[in-house]
């Protein structure tokens, strides 16, 4: 009996208490970060002509949501990056942010990428959009102070950031989405190809999250990566309103207090809301909330360091219980890698049998747009006169169309096992879905809407013979998203 009880004793542990390690229990990555937000919420009665379709001109109020910008600052020590989460249609307009920012603290301006979440519901002024004939004079001056003043918020931030770097941990993962669709409609039964939900089309669900803590363990940023137009508010909406990424990150940050949540747009080109166009912000705040438990649930699985299970022992109980707590077996790659590359892509050519299918097109706009004048239909007359516009705007750009390269500026930075492929415009989602595979890194994230050479949208080639929207108005050719996929792959190839 004694020796029966003294084998025992050297499987059974006393007590039952078991602690589990984490994050604090790790040595340094290597890795610091900080991070700030700005509010770059414009007044009341700014211009918002991002659709065609749209009767108004000025926003008549404020989506509870907010507009912000949130600037992450990243260093090994040796060198730093800086990403800005931006509530806008395209980064251009504060593209200023990047040399001030980089004057303050000595950042390299190619080391700091500015990308916009793409919301419709933003600022914009621009005479393809909103009613016909407008004079838009009285706007201009304000609408431009407007993004001086943001481009310096924005600054701010990056400088701010900058100013709070701290030891941190990062962890990423990849998960799924479900609020987004093909958005390319395929022309059928005498309709043109139009933009809304196509669930036959190529889809990408991919939801990449990375967790960055602080060397405690808590959380302080959360970055969110997937591919979906901001495009569920449209010409209905009169609120200045983020869409559905203002919500995502709001979700995200009740689930993880004292963090950032950011939102990185991906290769959105032909990716929609499955709810959209319309003008209940409800629906945004509902698709926003779906995508932000879905990113919050993987970030919550997250390890931003190495962790295994460990047996040390039973405990007796009706039965034998293993324990097997998680312990620390170190940090994760710590390490930061930058790769940049302008790449000269073919430019779009139209072939006078396009252009003169074009011009058919103009003309028989002029004459629905004649006889919709003939009717006296307000709503048809502006419908009428927006269609004319459109197509008249499409000859122009077609004739002067000479095939000339397309400079692209990609991007890959790599923050330990998590890397961060990014490019201006709006890429289709099929590029996106190449290079992600082409990646060597356990975890990347492909981000279109971001500063640099380049923009508007790159169809892949299969879509060019089936036209519609975005094939309409690319500047690139046939070949273009074969070889950014190419070149980005041997870029890859640079920093392994």
């Amino acid at each position: 009996m004694r020796i029966a009880l003294i084998l025992l004793a050297g499987v059974v542990t006393l007590s039952a208490d078991v602690v589990e390690q984490g994050v604090k229990n790790s040595r340094p990555s290597g890795l610091l970060a900080g991070v700030a937000r700005a509010d770059i919420t414009p007044p009341v009665g700014i211009p918002q002509m991002n659709w065609g379709a749209q009767t108004h001109i000025e926003a008549e109020g404020i989506d509870p949501a907010g507009m912000v910008a949130t600037a992450l600052v990243v260093s090994d020590g040796k060198q730093k990056f800086a990403l800005v989460d931006v509530d806008a249609l395209f980064p251009n307009p504060v593209a200023s942010a990047i040399q001030k920012a980089s004057t303050v603290t000595g950042i390299p301006l190619e080391n700091i990428r500015l990308g916009a979440t793409h919301t419709h519901a933003g600022p914009f002024l621009n005479r393809e959009k909103g009613p016909v004939g407008y004079d838009l004079t009285k706007f201009h001056e304000g609408f431009e102070r407007y993004w001086e003043v943001t481009a310096d918020k924005i600054a701010g931030a990056i400088i701010e950031a900058n100013s709070k770097l701290e030891p941190v941990h990062v962890g990423g993962a990849k998960g799924y989405g479900t609020i987004n669709i093909n958005r390319r409609i395929r022309p059928a039964n005498g309709n043109p190809p139009a933009v809304g939900r196509n669930p036959d089309g190529l889809v990408d669900r991919d939801l990449i999250v990375a967790r960055v803590d602080r060397a405690d363990g808590s959380p302080l940023a959360v970055l969110v990566n997937f591919q979906c137009h901001g495009t569920v508010m449209a010409w209905d909406n009169k609120l200045i309103s983020p869409d559905w990424p203002g919500m995502t990150r709001k979700v995200i940050e009740q689930a993880f207090p004292g963090a950032h949540a950011m939102y990185f747009q991906g290769a959105a080109g032909n990716q929609g809301p499955i709810e959209g166009f319309t003008g209940d912000i409800g629906v945004a705040h509902r698709l926003g909330r779906i995508l932000g438990h879905q990113a919050a649930a993987i970030a919550m699985q997250t390890d931003t360091v190495k962790r295994t299970p460990q047996f040390e022992g039973f405990t007796e109980s009706t039965a034998f219980i293993a324990k097997q707590p998680w312990r620390v077996t170190g940090p994760r790659e710590g390490s930061l890698q930058f790769a940049t590359k302008v790449i000269e892509l073919p430019g779009r050519e139209y072939t006078p049998a396009e252009i003169a299918k074009m011009r058919v097109r103009v003309e028989d706009a002029e004459a629905k747009a004649r006889q919709a004048k003939s009717t006296g239909d307000k709503w048809a007359v502006h419908a009428a006169d927006a269609r004319l516009r459109r197509f008249q705007d499409l000859l122009t750009k077609w004739r002067s169309a000479k095939g000339e390269p397309v400079k692209v500026r990609a991007q890959i930075l790599r923050i330990g096992e998590v890397a961060i492929v990014a490019m201006p415009g709006e890429p289709f989602a099929e590029i996106g879905q190449a290079i992600k595979k082409a990646s060597p890194f356990p975890v990347t994230m492909f981000c279109g809407y971001s500063t640099g050479e380049g923009g508007d949208y790159m169809p892949i080639e299969s879509e060019f013979d089936l036209e519609g929207y975005e094939v309409d108005r690319t500047p690139y050719g046939r070949k273009a998203a074969e070889k950014l996929v190419t070149e980005i792959t041997a870029l890859f190839a640079t920093m392994k």
